[in-house]
């Protein structure tokens, strides 16, 4: 069972503030929930341990940039007021709600019929983790609800991007098999999400072939 654990009503450190949002004198921008439209999913390229201190490591989120962060162990946790101007996006930043996976996460998926390791060659910083079916089922539940409550606070979230649509340097975010079970097979049937695979904002890429046999744009 996914559990949510909710740190909106938790005061944010200073230095997260100050570094992580967009900010007035150290108070946190909030924006318009009429301006925000979609979600952009990510991988935190990165596991939060050690797996025995579960509390410590959830309140990790606390110094995320993002509006929601899905972790491996099947929580996730929302450590800020979705209108907040997060840095999570780039240029997706004013909006956009971040949504990042816990893990380090291939880029690409091997390819058995080619002698190259597609997946460790297109994975930033160390060996990659595997994907599994509860990464994928919390990234599914945060993502709903991130769509429910950004509604009902009135924002007219229609889109769902990756962020290396907005960044040259997040080319592998959040990867191959996590765009396809949680944007492709489940944002897209069953939340009824749009994905712009050849929008580009900034320095950018668009969703490659690979990621999207149906509807992608050019190679990784």
């Amino acid at each position: 069972m996914i559990a949510h654990l909710d740190l909106r009503r938790t005061a944010l450190p200073d230095d997260v503030v100050r570094a992580r949002y967009k900010h007035r004198g150290g108070v946190i921008v909030m924006r318009d929930p009429k301006t925000i439209t979609g979600i952009v999913v990510h991988q935190t390229a990165c596991t939060f341990g050690p797996s025995d201190d579960a509390d410590r490591r959830h309140r990790r989120a606390q110094r995320i940039p993002a509006h929601a962060t899905a972790f491996r162990d099947g929580t996730f946790v929302t450590p800020c007021d979705l209108p907040a101007y997060a840095q999570h996006g780039h240029r997706l930043n004013g909006r956009s709600l971040g949504l990042e996976i816990e893990g380090r996460y291939s880029g690409e998926v091997d390819d058995p019929a080619t002698a190259p390791r597609e997946d460790l060659g297109s994975t930033w910083g160390g060996p990659p983790d595997v994907v599994t079916d509860l990464v994928v089922e919390c990234a599914r539940v945060a993502l709903k609800w991130l769509v429910d409550e950004g509604r009902r606070l009135g924002c007219p979230i229609k889109f769902v991007w990756a962020h290396r649509q907005s960044s040259a340097t997040r080319r592998s975010d959040p990867g191959a098999e996590l765009w396809r079970r949680v944007v492709l097979l489940y944002a897209i049937p069953a939340l009824g999400l749009e994905a712009q695979p050849g929008l580009v904002v900034g320095d950018g890429r668009p969703i490659p072939r690979s990621w999207d046999l149906g509807s992608g744009v050019g190679r990784y």
